[in-house]
């Protein structure tokens, strides 16, 4: 496992991937947030971007799936964890 002192870049590539996800996802998602240990500033990390998207329906999640899918995303089920799907 790698863990690297904190870095800058981590905002600007989840930026990057938060405008990729608007521009497929549109109104699905409610929010889009940069979570986990490279959204605190100043805090050592494994170099992982982790995004919660947030859906107003779980009813949309088919489509939401189906989206994600088209630009490379996996999606892996909720790992265990009942109201939550992980992609890849």
């Amino acid at each position: 496992m790698i863990v690297l002192s904190y870095q800058e870049s981590w905002k600007d590539n989840f930026e990057k991937i938060a405008q990729e996800l608007r521009a497929v996802l549109g109104e699905l998602a409610t929010r889009i947030e940069h979570v986990g240990s490279t959204a605190v500033e100043g805090l050592a990390a494994k170099p992982i971007i982790d995004i919660d998207v947030v859906i107003a329906q779980e009813t949309a999640l088919s489509m939401v799936i189906e989206k994600l899918a088209s630009i490379g995303y996996v999606h892996e089920g909720n790992l265990g964890i009942e109201g939550r799907e992980a992609f890849a």
